[in-house]
């Protein structure tokens, strides 16, 4: 079971990591592993809270001879201080770096060692840190081992060097531990985050520094042609615009991509990230069928064949609505701004940055949707962009609607919608209910009416709430579950394993009048999901869709973190969603600067 487990983490399915570590403590309720994956698991999906309450009351605290075991506690001081106000930052470093050393003076493990060296360099003592850095590189040579043990040892060798001022030795280290395990790019992200921190401490650019070159996630697009010819070089360069694309795509280190499959542009970005051996998810706004019918089928015979093709090879294809109407430029939109939000979540997860690549032609109209529209969004988030520019000879062939969209009085409305609900409320005592809805729900429906939603409703001990942007229901998100944690269950002699979970999606849905209720309400498949992701959520989180993490992280400016927590079946009739959890950070932590930062890493300073 605990290999199982692991790999469901390497994997980041920590919903279903975390899932099966509860079975199997059940059967074996003294397996410590199994206790430390489960803390792992709330920790890495953002319920920080609930892991130190957890590693507490599973004993953890008093572990003894196992390194991993041991360092949990300072891993979980080191996760507050990253998301932690910059003045908490120093002292809560400086309190990770303790108990890191304590466990390295017990155990002489080369992971805690370097850990309370860097911890203790962030923290401001760098006599500490370099105390701690050459213990470790006396500490003997790397052990034998998996590619990725031997990677992380050799990882732990270079930021000793570092943090000892040698540049060339750190850079040797790194050099042999990118040998060791070369494509583990999730293990070289740690490194490169690690490392940068260091060097970052020290006073050093992160230009200066040794640190792991990783392939930029990038997204695409460009406009829709029936033939190449009808897209011409600007200024009358000789070679082919799929040649172009090829030579872009080389310049910036590109890896995965991320956009859609229209006729034209997109499919030639496709085959050549196809061609690189690179990952590709297509975004489309509609079911596939009907996007063919809309954006492919008109242009020609060849460009359906190139597309299923794109298709076929794809890594993911995601259908952001089950519309069979391509309803104004929303639809489009929602597609265009989800692909850029992909793009920077895996550059985060990366800690690298991302770049879009746009086949434009300057001299085209500006549109609300469309290639320019995506290019202004992109660099309103202040990402870097590259342009190839073309000058494009207007053709008869257009995008076409299959269908067109009926009159209704059921209006379609792109909303961010937020589901809460109190986990546990069923132990409740009837005597105690009375309590329970004025001094748990009453707070939590204040706390809702505060954010100004543009819907809301409730059942029992449910809330649902809609808005416009993603950031305002990220923050609502955010207010209920503080209000709720302010509560003090045990004085209202209410059950302390009462929980608040919270989902989030971000998509179409249809605004009209409620037969039952008389009154305006939402309806549609993408408000039952949301309903769905709510009820998956691990209690005291809050977890949202890939769309809304998608969207967010093209509104927001670092106020909130998303990190993937794996694929989720959270419907019978439907297939797997991919969830991020969510929560709130300081504006100025660690975190909140990296996701700033031009480098995609984080910095002290």
């Amino acid at each position: 079971m605990k290999n199982t487990v692991d790999a469901e983490i390497r994997n980041g399915n920590l919903v279903r990591a975390h899932e099966l570590c509860l079975r199997a403590l059940q059967e074996n309720p003294d397996d410590a592993r199994l206790k430390h994956a489960a803390v792992i698991c709330l920790l890495r999906s953002g319920a920080i809270d609930r892991a130190r309450r957890e590693f507490r009351e599973y004993g953890l605290h008093q572990a003894e001879l196992d390194e991993d075991l041991m360092a949990l506690d300072a891993r979980l001081v080191k996760a507050m201080a990253f998301e932690a106000v910059s003045e908490h930052f120093q002292p809560l470093a400086r309190q990770s770096a303790l108990r890191y050393g304590a466990v390295f003076e017990a155990t002489g493990g080369s992971y805690t060692g370097v850990n309370a060296a860097s911890m203790m360099a962030l923290s401001g003592d760098g006599n500490q840190a370099r105390e701690y850095a050459r213990r470790v590189l006396s500490s003997g040579e790397v052990q034998a081992g998996n590619p990725q043990a031997r990677y992380y040892q050799l990882a732990s060798t270079a930021e000793a060097h570092l943090l000892l001022g040698d540049l060339r030795a750190a850079q040797v280290a790194l050099n042999a531990a990118l040998a060791e395990d070369p494509e583990n790019y999730g293990a070289h992200a740690v490194t490169r985050r690690q490392l940068a921190l260091v060097g970052s401490a020290m006073g050093l650019s992160a230009q200066s520094l040794p640190l792991p070159v990783l392939p930029r996630p990038f997204h695409y697009a460009g406009h829709i042609f029936s033939e190449v010819a009808e897209l011409l070089p600007a200024g009358g360069e000789s070679n082919s615009l799929a040649g172009r694309i090829e030579q872009a795509l080389e310049q910036h280190n590109t890896g995965a991509a991320f956009g859609a499959l229209a006729a034209g542009a997109d499919i030639l970005f496709a085959e050549a990230v196809l061609r690189r051996g690179a990952s590709l998810t297509v975004v489309l706004p509609v079911p596939v069928d009907v996007f063919l019918q809309s954006s492919v089928q008109p242009f020609g015979r060849e460009w359906v064949r190139r597309c299923e093709h794109c298709l076929g090879e794809a890594d993911d294809i995601l259908e952001t609505s089950s519309d069979r109407v391509l309803i104004s430029g929303a639809s489009i939109n929602l597609a265009s701004s989800i692909a850029m939000g992909l793009a920077r979540l895996r550059a985060e997860m990366l800690a690298t940055e991302p770049v879009q690549l746009l086949v434009l032609d300057p001299s085209d109209p500006a549109r609300e949707f469309g290639t320019a529209r995506d290019g202004d969004i992109w660099l309103g988030a202040d990402l870097q962009q590259s342009l190839i520019e073309v000058r494009r000879e207007r053709s008869s062939a257009r995008p076409k609607r299959p269908l067109e969209a009926e009159a209704s009085d059921y209006r379609p409305a792109m909303r961010a919608m937020l589901f809460a609900d109190v986990v546990g409320s069923s132990r409740i005592a009837e005597d105690t209910v009375p309590s329970f809805v004025e001094a748990v729900l009453k707070p939590m429906a204040m706390a809702a009416r505060a954010t100004s939603p543009a819907y809301l409703d409730s059942w029992g001990d449910g809330l649902f709430l809609a808005y416009s942007g993603s950031c305002e229901a990220a923050e609502a998100a955010s207010q209920l579950m503080q209000a709720f944690k302010a509560i003090d269950l045990t004085e209202l002699d209410l059950p302390d394993q009462l929980d608040l979970r919270i989902g989030l999606h971000f998509g179409p849905a249809h605004q009209g009048r409620d037969p039952l209720m008389d009154r305006d309400s939402l309806f549609g498949a993408q408000v039952s999901l949301a309903a769905r992701i709510e009820s998956t959520a691990m209690p005291g989180t809050i977890f949202a869709s890939e769309a809304f993490a998608a969207v967010l992280a093209m509104e927001q400016d670092g106020g909130f973190r998303c990190e993937p927590v794996g694929l989720k079946r959270v419907d019978p009739q439907l297939p797997p969603v991919r969830l991020y959890t969510l929560r709130k950070v300081a504006p100025d932590s660690l975190v909140a600067r990296a996701f700033r930062s031009s480098h995609g890493i984080l910095e002290t300073a």
